[in-house]
């Protein structure tokens, strides 16, 4: 018998005006081979070695997302998560940006883990995507990321 463990990352993004569901945003992204290394390394007991989600990153870059990524382009704000729950093999994180936050024209988010901070490009990097939301003060964004492992 063989079995292969798969993680896989799927984001639902939902956009509000006026309290009113306006849009909504379904992608898979890519995880990072930064990411990828930290798995492996806390399998190897490297207790210097976090896997904790700790931030939300949104930002203006457009260079597509690559495996390779350790930083968003152009890093505009950052949050903590709003909630957590896991349920199965699923765990599900939320990040809300409210009307005063991140009014930009946002074309990258990312999520960092371990020794990351409220400091831009901090922590390491464990997945980016590209996206196209033209925020503004009257929209309030939900991210809710699906971290889904299966074996």
């Amino acid at each position: 018998m063989k079995n292969i463990t798969k993680l896989k990352g799927h984001w639902r993004i939902e956009i509000r005006e006026a309290g009113k569901l306006a849009r909504v945003i379904e992608l898979d992204n890519k995880l990072t081979e930064a990411y990828r290394q930290n798995i492996l390394g806390k399998l190897k007991g490297d207790t210097t070695v976090s896997l904790e989600i700790k931030y939300l990153a949104v930002g203006t870059g457009s260079t597509p997302a690559t495996i390779s990524d350790t930083a968003l382009e152009t890093e505009i704000f950052r949050s903590v998560p709003t909630y957590q729950t896991i349920q199965g093999n699923t765990l599900q994180t939320t990040w809300v940006l409210l009307v005063s936050q991140a009014n930009a024209h946002l074309r990258e988010i990312g999520v960092f883990i371990g020794e990351a901070t409220a400091t831009a490009d901090s922590g390491t990097l464990m997945s980016r995507i590209n996206i196209d939301i033209e925020k503004t003060s009257a929209q309030e964004v939900t991210f809710i990321r699906s971290d889904i492992v299966e074996i």
